[in-house]
């Protein structure tokens, strides 16, 4: 091969990298999260289920001017602790992809808590109501849920992703307006081409592409 082949051949490897890093995700990671069983992650939910989903009783939930159309605030669950023989990092990913499976259905309403179900409403989640009260139920990490917040400054979770690194299961990923404008969505990463959200039809599983892939903005990585 001469040099100019060469020079060729080396060019077009980088471009191919360039346009294929961004959309892949982290298979070590999503593999390591995918084996931890079930009942694992899950095992204490019904104990979770009976905590206080806000510190506002229910009985002030409904015609109270002062909490608004979204209702009341998350409560911030207690921390959890990893149980022994699970490597920490891969368990808190399938913890937070379990949570976050057991919403799908789940309709999409602009609420704090997924209890709130006001008369002529029922219950649902935002996008970024959604992915705050994943983690905060899951883990006990209580963040922002405005999305522009969320996304990035002081109150964001976690940290932004370089453009060329791996994503990992639990990584939020946030997309744009169609324009382009600002960032107006917000998903969890499951790994294996597909995210969760709370979007028109509520929340479900979907796959990682066309808007998703078009208009992504960046990254946050909270579990680390």
């Amino acid at each position: 091969m001469d040099k100019t082949t060469q020079t060729l051949y080396r060019t077009m490897v980088l471009l191919m990298g360039m346009f294929l890093l961004p959309g892949l995700a982290a298979p070590v990671s999503s593999r390591a999260a995918s084996a931890i069983p079930l009942e694992a992650v899950t095992g204490d939910f019904p104990q979770r289920d009976r905590l206080p989903q806000s510190a506002v009783p229910p009985g002030a939930w409904y015609g109270n001017p002062a909490l608004g159309s979204w209702g009341p605030r998350s409560a911030a669950y207690p921390p959890v602790a990893v149980p022994a023989g699970y490597e920490a990092l891969a368990w808190k990913r399938a913890r937070v992809a379990a949570v976050a499976r057991r919403y799908v259905g789940l309709a999409y309403r602009h609420h704090h808590i997924p209890a709130y179900d006001p008369p002529g409403e029922g219950p649902g989640l935002d996008c970024s109501n959604f992915t705050s009260w994943v983690y905060n139920y899951g883990l006990g990490l209580r963040f922002t849920s405005a999305i522009a917040a969320q996304a990035d400054g002081p109150k964001a979770p976690g940290r932004r992703l370089a453009p060329d690194e791996p994503w990992a299961v639990g990584d939020l990923l946030f997309i744009t307006s169609r324009d382009g404008s600002r960032v107006s969505h917000v998903a969890v990463w499951l790994g294996d081409g597909q995210l969760i959200d709370s979007h028109k039809t509520g929340v479900a599983v979907r796959r990682y592409a066309g808007w998703y892939r078009d208009c992504l903005s960046h990254v946050r990585r909270v579990i680390e």
